[in-house]
């Protein structure tokens, strides 16, 4: 039977500080994925701890989830949501934003460690490593600036002109990780270009 996903858990920070931010790219792919996915449905509290949509693909009930405890303890939201409807870690993803990718690009991965990213490592001591995720490039990082200030920071024009267009990749990817599983999906988007494979 091949993966089935059922909860995407899309990271960012709460608060209008943050929402252009290259840390809320997480946040900015779930509201693209939820106008797809789930059209017309509203984000609705989940116990506190995130904001979250359902809808029905293949028959099963899937969700969209913004943890909303602030990136360090994303994990909390997706442990309570993921516990409450029993959805195993295989059938989670987790997407985030990452330095060590040059900005545009994307990859899918199964399983991993977290590297240097805090929400991710939350995610995994609520769940545990077998959580698939889809890491969205922000980098690379100049040299003078900290780790801690470029992720907090805005967007360049540049990058601020081609977002839409990885966005709209990103959502393409998350949705055929949904409609035909997590590895279906890295097959056709982990490619040098990150153009999908016919």
């Amino acid at each position: 039977m091949k993966d089935q996903l059922q909860l995407a858990a899309l990271l960012g920070n709460p608060g209008p500080e943050y929402e252009r931010t290259r840390h809320n790219i997480g946040f900015m792919l779930a509201d693209r994925a939820a106008a797809r996915l789930a059209p017309g449905k509203n984000w609705r509290d989940w116990k506190g701890l995130g904001l979250y949509v359902d809808f029905e693909l293949g028959g099963l009930r899937r969700y969209l989830l913004k943890p909303q405890t602030y990136m360090n303890l994303s994990g909390q939201a997706v442990g309570s949501l993921g516990g409450f409807y029993k959805i195993p870690p295989a059938s989670i993803l987790a997407a985030y934003d990452d330095l060590a990718l040059p900005f545009g690009k994307l990859r899918l991965r199964r399983e991993g460690s977290a590297g240097s990213h805090n929400g991710m490592a939350s995610v995994i001591s609520a769940v545990g490593p077998a959580v698939p995720r889809l890491r969205l490039g922000i980098g690379p990082r100049p040299a003078h600036i900290e780790g801690k200030n470029f992720v907090l920071s805005k967007f360049s024009k540049e990058e601020g002109e081609r977002l839409p267009e990885f966005l709209d990749r990103a959502c393409d990817a998350l949705c055929a990780a949904f409609r035909d599983g997590v590895v279906t999906a890295m097959n056709r988007y982990n490619n040098d270009g990150d153009k999908p494979v016919p």
